[in-house]
């Protein structure tokens, strides 16, 4: 239960962490140096977190010396490289079809692949049967996302180039989770292997940036509120609570709950502090509770499938 309340905590911070990014890319009228601004700011904060605690700055030297090794490939630690990736491809994707076609697409590349990371064991969780239940609370889950985003669904742009990238980022992110998550038990640190993550992600970001500056792209003068600085440092808390509880629950569990807490953070966000444009419709109300009750369903009847066996 532990696990579960976890995972659903950080995807409500995901939306938080959303609106934030979103704001400071408005401000700067640069998706790509926003998001290069955010992995600077979460990368500090590990920095100085792995600094000054000797328990993380070994948990470093663990993922160091089992790389020279080779007891851990160095494919096992460009998980973050999926990050960069995913905040360079939102940022250049959510302006040409909109937040509603990029959350479904994305959404979707993660349950499919998230079935396929947990049947061939690459989480430290191990292997995990693709069972009926499963499948069918994954499927629910992609419906129930896109009644939450109906309504800006409809007014959205479909065009297949951006569709495609925004499926293949989804996918990306399920392996990026279970490459974190083999990382961490090595570094049985979850601020070390972020510290990793946040490092390979920042060298995406930042080639990202360069080639959109090279063609052309401009950035705004920085905001001088802080708030808009905090998606760096929520992102951290991210990355380190799904290293930690992946192993625990899965890929696909984890991006089940996480999901159920994206939809709660978003309705409780537009209801405490909607955006311009934005209120809590019963599209996103019915979505959210379809969502909870297909992930409760599934872990009740996995739960007295496991007694009965």
């Amino acid at each position: 239960m532990l696990f579960a309340v976890l995972a659903i905590v950080v995807g409500a911070l995901t939306a938080v962490q959303s609106r934030l990014n979103g704001q400071l890319s408005t401000d700067i009228h640069n998706g790509i140096a926003a998001a290069l601004i955010a992995f600077g700011t979460g990368w500090i904060f590990v920095i100085a977190a792995c600094l000054f605690n000797k328990p993380d700055r070994l948990g470093l030297i663990r993922i160091w010396s089992n790389l020279k090794t080779r007891k851990l490939k160095p494919w096992e630690i460009i998980g973050g490289m999926g990050g960069g990736f995913f905040v360079a491809i939102q940022s250049s994707v959510v302006p040409v079809i909109g937040v509603a076609i990029f959350t479904i697409c994305t959404v979707g590349g993660q349950t499919a692949s998230s079935m396929l990371v947990d049947f061939i064991g690459l989480s430290p969780s191990g292997k995990h049967r693709v069972t009926l239940i499963r499948a069918v609370t994954a499927v629910i889950t992609l419906a129930s996302v896109t009644v939450a985003v109906w309504p800006q669904l409809q007014s959205a742009t479909f065009k297949v180039a951006p569709i495609f990238f925004a499926i293949l980022v989804g996918i990306i992110i399920a392996f990026q989770q279970a490459l974190n998550g083999r990382m961490n038990v090595v570094s049985t640190r979850p601020l070390a292997t972020t510290f990793v993550n946040f490092l390979m992600g920042f060298m995406v970001v930042t080639i990202a940036l360069i080639v959109n500056l090279i063609r052309g792209g401009t950035i705004g003068h920085l905001p001088h509120g802080l708030l808009v600085y905090l998606g760096g440092p929520i992102g951290v808390v991210f990355i380190a609570v799904s290293a930690y509880t992946v192993k625990h629950l899965g890929i696909l569990n984890f991006i089940l709950f996480s999901v159920t807490g994206q939809l709660i953070g978003a309705l409780a966000l537009d209801w405490l502090a909607p955006a311009a444009h934005t209120k809590v419709s019963a599209y996103l109300v019915t979505g959210t509770a379809m969502t909870l009750c297909a992930v409760i369903s599934s872990r009740i009847f996995s739960a007295r499938k496991r007694i009965t066996t």
